[in-house]
C-alpha cells in the first residue's frame, strides 16, 4: 500500500496539530468498505507533512515517514457501532444553546478549525455546542444534559457528489463531545464513527453530544448530527484524556 495523506494547516485543532475528527475522518476514506471506523491516536498529528498508510490487519496505520524513524500517528479499524438513543432538539433549540457560547477569551483552543470563535466564516466550522435551555434560554439542571449547536455548511465542503465530504462530517462530531465532558483541557484518544447519510451545504445541521461517564483520566462521550427535519445523519463515540495543558503555539 502506497497511500499518503497530509494533513493541511488549516485543519488544526490544538494549535500546531491536526484536529483529530477531521484528521482521522479523512483517513477513515482509505478504508471504504467499513460501514463504521474505530480511529485511535497515538500521537499529535503533524500538519503540512506527507504522512504514509501501512496495512495493519484489518486496518491501516497511520505513520510519519522520516528517514530518521517512522512515528505512529493513528490507527484505524472498522468497528460496529449502534445508533444513539437520542433525539434532535431541533434547529431552535439549538440556536438557544449555541448563544450562549463561550467568548475567545474563555476557550482553550480559539483558533481550532471546528469549534474557535476566532475561525472566519468559510474558514472554520464555527460550531459552537452549548448546554441545552429552555426557551427563556436557563439551563434546566434536572433535564438529561446535552450540547447542541447548529452548523451551517459552506458550499466549499461539499465533494464532487455534491454532497459534505466526509472528513467534515467526522470534524463536526468532534469538538462537540469535549464541551459535552467540560473537563477541559482534553484531547481526542479515539473516535469511532458511522455516516448514515451525507447531506448538501443548502440546509443547517444541528450537532449534539453528551458525556458518557469517565475512568480516571479518560472521559467518554456521544455526538450525533440530524438534520432540520430531525433524521440521524451520523453519530459517533469518543474517548477523550484530560491533560494538564495544551502545548502553546510554535514560534515561528
Amino acid at each position: 500500500m502506497t497511500d499518503t495523506l497530509t494533513i493541511a494547516r488549516r485543519f488544526n485543532g490544538p494549535h500546531d496539530s491536526g484536529n483529530g475528527g477531521y484528521s482521522a475522518g479523512l483517513a477513515a476514506q482509505l478504508l471504504p468498505k467499513a460501514l463504521a471506523v474505530e480511529a485511535t491516536i497515538r500521537a499529535p498529528i503533524p500538519l503540512d507533512r506527507t504522512l504514509r498508510v501501512h496495512p495493519a490487519g484489518d486496518g491501516i496505520d497511520i505513520m510519519t515517514d522520516d528517514v530518521s524513524g517512522r512515528i505512529l500517528i493513528m490507527s484505524l479499524q472498522p468497528t460496529h457501532l449502534e445508533a444513539p438513543n437520542v433525539q434532535s432538539p431541533g434547529l431552535q433549540a439549538a440556536q438557544v444553546a449555541a448563544h450562549k457560547f463561550r467568548d475567545p477569551d474563555d476557550h482553550v483552543l480559539p483558533h481550532c478549525f471546528v469549534c474557535g470563535p476566532n475561525r472566519d466564516v468559510g474558514d472554520g466550522l464555527r460550531i459552537f455546542a452549548d448546554w441545552l435551555k429552555d426557551p427563556s434560554g436557563i439551563e434546566n439542571p434536572n433535564a438529561f444534559r446535552i450540547v447542541a449547536a447548529p452548523w451551517q455548511p459552506v458550499p466549499g465542503l461539499a465533494d464532487s457528489s455534491g454532497r459534505i465530504a466526509p472528513e467534515y462530517l467526522w470534524a463536526a462530531l468532534d469538538c462537540p463531545g469535549a464541551f459535552a465532558i467540560d473537563k477541559e483541557p482534553i484531547l481526542l484518544g479515539r473516535m469511532s464513527a458511522r455516516i448514515i447519510s451525507r447531506p448538501t451545504t443548502d440546509a443547517p445541521i444541528v450537532v449534539v453530544a453528551w458525556a458518557k461517564g469517565h475512568d480516571r483520566r479518560k472521559h467518554f462521550a456521544g455526538s450525533a448530527l440530524f438534520n432540520e427535519a430531525g433524521d440521524l445523519l451520523a453519530f459517533s463515540e469518543q474517548t477523550w484524556i484530560q491533560i494538564n495543558a495544551h502545548a502553546p503555539p510554535k514560534e515561528i
